[in-house]
């Protein structure tokens, strides 16, 4: 399954557009994905935290994926720019990799261009996301 219509909450989008703004004017972004992000941000319609379906990456959340070329599954945490530690599993949103992740759900292939090519991989797990985890709580109290 293709990767067909991102998702994002209306939080996640707002702060988004303001981290694009700022990462776009550094000479370490990666501007011409953020300018693509940008417009894409700006097509997609904002859901009600409590709307997002709990399979869905959104900032923050820890999933797992499947690299397609080689079966090999590894874990990652979408975060905003100033909190990325590749070493420690922690991927850029304003990053090829991290562009193509935001609003992916579980079954949905993605695609993005690495130092290497074109990378591939499959969402295959959302271990963890704010806005499902948020829904919870509230339905407990």
């Amino acid at each position: 399954m293709f990767f067909r219509r991102r998702i994002v909450s209306a939080l996640d989008r707002e702060r988004l557009l303001e981290m694009i703004d700022h990462e776009r004017s550094s000479w370490a972004s990666y501007a011409p994905y953020l300018d693509f992000f940008l417009r894409e941000l700006r097509r997609t319609p904002a859901l009600d935290p409590a709307a997002v379906p709990p399979d869905a990456i959104t900032m923050n959340s820890h999933f797992a994926l499947m690299d397609l070329g080689t079966d090999e599954r590894i874990s990652y945490t979408l975060v905003y720019p100033d909190e990325e530690a590749r070493r420690e599993g922690r991927i850029s949103v304003a990053s090829p990799m991290g562009v193509a992740l935001l609003g992916a759900r579980v079954g949905d292939d993605v695609f993005w261009h690495s130092a290497d090519g074109l990378a591939a991989a499959r969402v295959v797990r959302v271990h963890y996301q704010p806005e499902a985890a948020t829904a919870h709580q509230l339905a407990v109290t």
